[in-house]
């Protein structure tokens, strides 16, 4: 993977909206804990709403295009997930961002881009977006820092949940589940052989996180990775009064994997939940279920 110039306080970070809208309130309270260690530049047309865009897709693709070519731009970080990143992701020029690789930081619907990245062979960070920092505490802003400023970050995550047992290295690789599911079958999918793959996601009612998870294993995405690391899967619950009937999506997640042959664990602290630890996207990265941990064997930066 292409690693960019790390950052350093003060370094100017492009904000973008290529998804859905964007809250001012909530944005503003993430953009002053951001602004505090980087220079944010964005236009006020990041607040635009077009239904459930921030805006048409030509203007949301602009801004993602502009931020890339900014010339004093050292990341690139989203305002918010939602929806919407699929619909531009065939205007985008992979060789412009190899050519001039910059970090890009997001998740949930940002999967897209960190995929999109990862074909390009830049390595990105699957991270909170503006609208969620202030709902995390300070440990997850600055294992975010860590991977924007140092080479070499270490551990990523400990106290993992063994479900089945073995040592796994590989490219992390994974993000949003049900994003990450669109991409299958199409030439916007990373290359996942060898690779750990990591999932998450918000509100998927049990039998859809089953047949996310199942249809990943029919495309045979469980046959070509290495490892397995689940994050959190807030909300996903059955209404009531269904819910009683109904296996939790926690107990879906063993059933579908503890039949696998890899290494899979649960219990990381990334997704839509209370915690959302920073993880290098396809860098390399060893899994260890036997000490419940997960290191970045190299980072996103140089």
């Amino acid at each position: 993977m292409i690693r960019a110039p790390r950052l350093r306080s003060g370094d100017v970070v492009r904000v973008v909206a290529p998804a859905g809208p964007v809250p001012r309130e909530g944005f503003a309270a993430g953009a002053e804990i951001l602004g505090r260690r980087y220079q944010l530049r964005y236009d006020d047309a990041l607040f635009s709403r077009d239904g459930y865009l921030a805006g048409s897709d030509e203007r949301r693709l602009a801004e993602l295009r502009a931020a890339f070519a900014d010339p004093d731009a050292r990341a690139v970080v989203l305002a918010r997930g939602g929806y919407g990143l699929l619909r531009i992701l065939p205007f985008l020029n992979p060789a412009a961002l190899s050519a001039r690789p910059l970090p890009v930081v997001g998740f949930s619907d940002g999967t897209a881009l960190l995929a999109y990245a990862a074909r390009a062979g830049v390595a990105a960070v699957h991270g909170p977006v503006v609208t969620q920092l202030a709902n995390l505490p300070a440990p997850d802003h600055e294992a975010l820092y860590k991977l924007l400023e140092e080479p070499a970050p270490g551990l990523l995550l400990s106290g993992l949940e063994e479900i089945v047992p073995g040592r796994a290295r590989g490219p992390l690789l994974g993000g949003n589940l049900e994003v990450f599911s669109r991409l299958v079958g199409t030439t916007f999918l990373p290359e996942l052989t060898g690779a750990i793959l990591f999932i998450e996601d918000l509100g998927e009612r049990p039998y859809r996180v089953d047949r996310l998870v199942t249809h990943l294993d029919l495309a045979g995405v469980f046959n070509a990775v290495s490892a397995v690391v689940v994050g959190d899967f807030s909300s996903c619950l059955e209404p009531e009064p269904m819910r009683a009937q109904s296996p939790t999506a926690a107990e879906v997640l063993v059933e579908r994997l503890e039949r696998l042959a890899i290494p899979v664990v649960r219990g990381g602290l990334f997704g839509h939940g209370t915690r959302n630890v920073a993880l290098p996207y396809g860098s390399a990265c060893q899994l260890d279920t036997f000490e419940g941990t997960l290191t970045a064997l190299e980072g996103v930066v140089s």
